[in-house]
């Protein structure tokens, strides 16, 4: 069922790679994909996910099982950031470690301090770094940021929410007007300016579609994370 978005209304996580191509090709009209094939299409689709995570990553949950004398626990290798990191795990009302520069001098000792080792050059993976040590056996539960699935197949469910898909839809027909200008530029069908003027506009304005609609979800964002208490 359409929606005033040019994409199908779904629950999360129902809508699969080549369902979401299809949407993209009907609003480029190019129902005989004369045009763009459905690979094109995918690699244009994978871009737009990549491009989304950027801005609006997944949040996912590691349990580390501590180890008596270990300040030191293994993340998965795409996290990105940590969000929170509760501690003992099953407290009511949870508990949560609170975050300090390893180097701060009241890192160590027993007032419940974690810090986040990020890899950027893949050499290792991002580390959790405790200023205490855990009780042999409990759980810690790291709340942490990642990208979205990008290595996508045609049957492959989006784990973008499905009320962002037209952000991912708005992407392709840019990347689509893209390389249409790309292939213009690199074999030209005529020697006429105004051809290669009107690509290049059209690739702009879908550019600016494109940004618009993800600048208007990342606006209804502000204001809209957890609340803080300073202590």
């Amino acid at each position: 069922m359409a929606t005033g978005t040019g994409t199908r209304a779904a629950p999360p996580y129902a809508v699969t790679a080549g369902e979401l191509t299809s949407d993209a090709r009907v609003a480029l009209d190019d129902g005989a994909a004369a045009a763009w094939s459905d690979a094109e299409l995918l690699g244009f689709l994978a871009e737009a996910v990549r491009e989304y995570s950027q801005h609006l990553p997944r949040v996912g949950e590691a349990a580390l099982v501590a180890v008596a004398g270990r300040q030191r626990y293994a993340l998965p290798w795409d996290a990105a950031a940590v969000v929170s990191v509760e501690y003992p795990v099953g407290e009511e009302p949870p508990a949560y470690l609170v975050r300090l520069p390893w180097k701060s001098r009241r890192f160590e000792g027993g007032g419940g301090h974690y810090d986040v080792l990020l890899s950027h050059d893949l050499t290792r993976p991002p580390e959790l770094l405790l200023g205490f040590d855990p009780d042999a056996g409990e759980t810690l539960a790291a709340r942490y940021l990642h990208p979205h699935e990008s290595d996508l197949a045609a049957d492959t469910y989006l784990t973008v929410p499905a009320d962002h898909h037209h952000v991912l839809v708005q992407y392709v027909l840019f990347a689509a007007a893209r390389q249409l200008q790309a292939r213009e530029q690199a074999a030209p069908t005529n020697n006429s300016g105004l051809l290669m003027g009107q690509l290049a506009a059209n690739t702009r304005r879908l550019e600016l579609a494109w940004l618009n609609a993800l600048n208007r979800i990342l606006y209804h964002r502000l204001g809209a994370g957890e609340i803080v208490v300073w202590s």
